[in-house]
């Protein structure tokens, strides 16, 4: 009786390991070490801004899912011009819609084998800016440092007149209507 008490103890010591590996992985962002920028063209210049995310999490699960949820406050852009950020704030009419977030999801996400390693991801979700929710595809490169220490970096395009931002002009003329967004995001997991 007692052989098999401890045979079945060994039997379940050694599958934590495998049942720990079909737990879903959750990872919250470091807002200290994450940015999400944005670029504007101008006939003049380029003009770019960033900010830290306020809040952002991900899960990867063992399907192979990967959620991804990110905000950031729309205040919290610095392009290095105090009466540009004025401005923007201004036409993303920032104090009704103070929050830039990306609900999104990818599949077939798996973990290299080794680390680090590197796996490219393609996001499909809703990002929601000046009150409006439209569809975007993000591309990532996912780069695992280790199974827990996670960074993500992205470059996607979208319509300020999509999202009914007024085109900021500088000399009567107007900045493109592309709007670049590049994410920069480091996730630990727990947290």
């Amino acid at each position: 009786m007692i052989v098999r008490r401890l045979a079945t103890l060994a039997a379940l010591m050694l599958a934590l390991p495998a049942a720990a590996q079909d737990a879903a992985r959750l990872y919250s962002v470091k807002k200290d070490a994450s940015s999400l920028t944005y670029k504007l063209i101008h006939k003049l210049h380029e003009v770019s801004g960033k900010a830290a995310p306020s809040e952002g999490k991900a899960v990867l699960k063992p399907d192979g899912t990967l959620q991804v949820a990110v905000r950031a406050q729309v205040k919290d852009f610095d392009s290095q011009n105090s009466n540009r950020d004025t401005h923007m704030l201004e036409v993303t009419e920032a104090a009704k819609y103070p929050l830039i977030e990306l609900k999104a999801v990818a599949t077939g996400v798996k973990p290299p084998a080794t680390f680090p390693g590197t796996v490219s991801v393609v996001l499909k979700g809703k990002l929601t800016f000046h009150g409006v929710t439209k569809d975007v595809v993000v591309p990532m490169t996912v780069n695992f440092a280790s199974a827990r220490q996670v960074t993500a970096d992205g470059t996607f395009d979208i319509s300020l007149e999509g999202y009914k931002i007024e085109r900021p002009s500088l000399l009567m003329v107007k900045v493109d209507d592309k709007l670049v967004l590049e994410p920069h995001l480091v996730f630990q997991e727990g947290t």
